[in-house]
């Protein structure tokens, strides 16, 4: 079915550039549930024609399968990590140590979720974070033919067990909307094996509707281009999902991926049939290669992300690093594909058996294994420490910020008139100190975290008497995520006739664009609105930033301050 493996490399490719720059494709991340249903659909197809032969399925038999298709690639990729990092990045030993006995286990996403990890803003480098989807799918793999094999003993009519399905699917969908919260970081939800089931479910809904293995070739012309067209308009729809949905686009998680699974379910209806065109687009030369590779590109990209990504600023690393990125992933996966992957699948440990052809690949998968045991022993843990520590120098909570002693700088003595109101995030609590300094009578006012819906109701209880038009109120927000023009608007008119400064925003994440356009078009609409363009004013100052590109060294932090007493000095 080379139509699914181009389908395959669709989803990888949407992934690997969704982690390259999010900017750059916001919703490739959706190319994960991609992957859930083609698997629920796939390994459903093999079970049930399995059945339908020999009306039993050989439960070992297919583990066994399994284990030597997933598990010598995911051990292999991971022992080079912990290698890798114990020997270069030591810093972060023991979280991927722990990460990766969760990997062995198979139990990453649910690591994940105990230990409160968000997917969508990572608070130090977890290379192996990647792992969560797979977890899922051995999970899946574990318990589903064995569901399977109990509905098909027990229900005779296919219909039976269909409804069954889909309501499993449904009440999946319900659990997710019910544990989601609007505008918060859904990680819980994202990482679900639980709230994740919908997808599965309905390609193993799929694999009864359309079994691939039963697909006539010989159908007539009007049905060709029927399915043809649909496939075309669902691989259509499921691109424009990965360049307009991004991370914060929370609609997906009440009923949005349940839609784009069954949209993806067309195209792979489509894909998979043996008489029509897409299945020979999709299989091309390129895609098929990739395709065949997926699994091996995922397992390698994320790590050689993340981990040549913590020796530059998130959101403005250079091109020929990205470059090298990619090289590397394609070196790697080939390397794990051809030495590791395909062996082992054909035959077992044989391939890595200590014969004189083998030797080079049992010898280093030997040492890898060694060092890797050691790790997860606990006795390299001493050499972890906060990788953040001397890269956010001046992130502090707003409880931690000291009371200031010094004199009064000259430059203060000249602001010593004003009493500005500064609001805003993580990025407020950064300058926060450098504000105090240099505007003595300043109320600063900074949380890690804040947005905009939440700043609404804090100003009215705190700040309802900043409203005169010689007030100034300085606002920075948008580090957390995007906002609407009402929620903006509203916060706008609680101060009246105050001139408002907005300080627009740096950061990596797929909202950044929407962020500063919100913000300008207010600077458009209300003559008491300026805007304080940060976002330019740091464009290519990498010296400015931390390694997530979005919180300041010192050298920010002095600018940011100089660009804001600039602006409200002018007027």
């Amino acid at each position: 079915m080379p139509g699914l493996d181009g389908l395959r490399a669709v989803a990888v490719i949407a992934i690997i550039i969704y982690h390259l720059n999010p900017r750059w494709l916001p919703g490739g991340f959706l190319g994960v549930d991609t992957f859930l249903v083609i698997s629920g659909y796939l390994i459903t197809s093999l079970l049930l024609r399995e059945y339908h032969n020999t009306q039993i399925i050989d439960l070992k038999n297919f583990w066994i399968r399994r284990f030597r298709r997933l598990i010598p690639a995911l051990f292999f990729m991971t022992g080079v990590v912990i290698t890798y990092v114990l020997v270069f990045e030591s810093g972060i030993i023991r979280t991927v140590k722990e990460d990766g006995i969760a990997a062995f286990l198979y139990l990453s996403n649910w690591w994940y979720i105990i230990e409160d990890v968000s997917y969508f803003e990572a608070s130090e480098p977890r290379p192996l974070m990647h792992l969560w989807s797979l977890a899922i799918e051995e999970q899946f793999y574990i318990i589903w033919p064995v569901v399977l094999l109990v509905l098909l003993s027990k229900f005779k009519n296919y219909k039976h067990i269909m409804l069954i399905i889909l309501i499993m699917t449904i009440i999946s969908l319900i659990w997710m909307m019910v544990l989601a919260l609007p505008y918060e970081d859904n990680s819980r939800v994202y990482f679900g094996t639980d709230t994740r089931l919908q997808t599965l479910l309905l390609g193993v809904l799929l694999a009864y509707i359309w079994p691939p293995f039963r697909l006539k070739k010989d159908i007539g012309q009007k049905i060709k281009v029927w399915i043809d067209g649909i496939g075309i308009g669902a691989l259509l729809i499921l691109i424009i999902f990965f360049v307009t949905v991004d991370d914060s686009s929370h609609w997906i998680y009440y009923g949005g991926l349940y839609l784009i699974t069954l949209v993806t379910l067309l195209l792979i209806a489509s894909s998979v049939h043996p008489s029509t065109v897409l299945p020979k687009v999709l299989g091309n030369r390129f895609m098929l290669w990739v395709g065949t590779r997926s699994y091996s590109l995922y397992l390698w990209h994320y790590p050689i992300i993340t981990l040549i990504n913590m020796n530059f600023v998130q959101g403005q690393i250079p091109f020929y690093i990205i470059l090298l990125q990619v090289l590397l992933t394609v070196l790697c996966a080939e390397i794990s594909f051809r030495w590791i992957e395909t062996p082992l699948r054909r035959h077992g440990f044989k391939a890595v058996w200590p014969a004189a052809k083998h030797r080079v690949r049992f010898v280093t998968t030997g040492v890898i294994a060694v060092v890797s045991l050691t790790v997860m022993t606990g006795v390299f843990d001493s050499l972890h420490h906060d990788v953040n520590e001397n890269r956010q120098t001046n992130f502090m909570s707003e409880q931690e910020t000291p009371s200031k002693d010094e004199e009064v700088s000259d430059e203060a003595v000249d602001l010593q008139e004003i009493s500005p109101l500064f609001i805003g995030d993580s990025i407020m609590v950064n300058v926060g100190e450098e504000l105090e300094a240099r505007i003595p009578n300043a109320v600063i006012n900074g949380e890690v975290g804040r947005q905009v819906r939440d700043t609404l109701e804090l100003v009215k209880d705190n700040y309802d008497d900043y409203g005169e038009s010689d007030d100034i109120i300085v606002i920075q927000l948008g580090t957390n995520g995007t906002f609407t023009e009402e929620e903006l608007n509203a916060l706008i008119n609680v101060f009246e006739e105050a001139e408002i400064y907005f300080v627009n925003t740096r950061v990596p994440r797929s909202w950044e664009t929407s962020v500063n356009e919100n913000l300008e078009e207010a600077g458009n609409q209300h003559e008491n609105v300026t805007i304080i363009d940060w976002h330019s004013h740091s464009e290519g100052k990498t010296e400015y930033f931390s390694a997530d590109g979005v919180h300041l060294l010192p050298e920010g932090v002095e600018s940011m301050t100089d660009l804001i007493i600039d602006e409200i000095s002018r007027k």
